[in-house]
């Protein structure tokens, strides 16, 4: 749980800054570009992605609000952006910042500091959750897990149901998974009639996390789950 007094000073530094505004699929910063500042998500969702030798899109992560990106370059790990960086909400805001004075500003405040630090650990564990989900060979099997990462990273709880952050298409849900969107619908489908996962036009996805959780077979889970808070 985020310490709101760090949390309120943050958002006090961070809006001493500019921002600036972006809309859906506008790139905000460009893989093996050397960014021109750090980037704080004052408001929508940012994704990071690859792209395939064959020019298929890979999605790394989403960043939503408070969240810092590009990381690696920001505490001089990489010397450019390793991933491209996109709005992928119709609206996006973000702040710039000198990433120097970001740096020097986390490190004067060691309740910031462990604010990161725990941040960048939950990113963490996202990635391995979703490492362990495209692991899998069965193309339920990627679904399912991939729901998981989703409910446990970018859920929120509602009436003994998660619902969704992120709206999804079809495509996306197959870009994450690596499956063809005609496999990622046919098995997304196939949870629906289960009554794994309600959506519809212009509704965002409901997962039922205890119907979802009997499809996982890994012993760590509700442990997972408490931690992250999403029972």
């Amino acid at each position: 749980m985020a310490d709101q007094v760090a949390v309120n000073y943050f958002h006090a530094f961070l809006d001493r800054h500019s921002t600036h505004r972006y809309t859906k699929h506008e790139i905000i910063v460009f893989q093996g570009e050397a960014p021109r500042s750090a980037y704080v998500v004052k408001s929508g969702i940012v994704k990071a992605y690859n792209l395939s030798s064959a020019g298929d899109e890979k999605p790394v992560a989403f960043y939503e609000a408070d969240n810092i990106f590009p990381a690696p370059w920001v505490y001089g790990k990489a010397a450019s952006a390793t991933y491209y960086y996109e709005a992928f909400t119709p609206e996006v805001e973000v702040y710039a910042l000198d990433r120097n004075n970001f740096v020097k500003f986390i490190r004067e405040r060691p309740d910031l500091l462990y604010q990161e630090l725990e941040r960048l650990l939950m990113e963490q564990l996202g990635s391995s959750i979703r490492l362990n989900a495209l692991q899998h060979s069965r193309a339920r099997d990627k679904l399912i897990y991939t729901l998981h990462y989703l409910a446990l990273s970018h859920g929120t709880p509602h009436d003994q149901h998660i619902i969704l952050n992120l709206e999804l298409t079809h495509q996306d849900l197959a870009n994450l998974t690596g499956l063809t969107r005609e496999t990622a619908a046919t098995e997304l489908n196939k949870l629906k009639k289960q009554g794994v996962i309600d959506y519809g036009k212009n509704i965002p996805y409901k997962l039922n996390l205890a119907r979802l959780t009997r499809l996982l077979n890994d012993e760590f889970i509700d442990d997972l789950q408490s931690t992250l808070q999403l029972t």
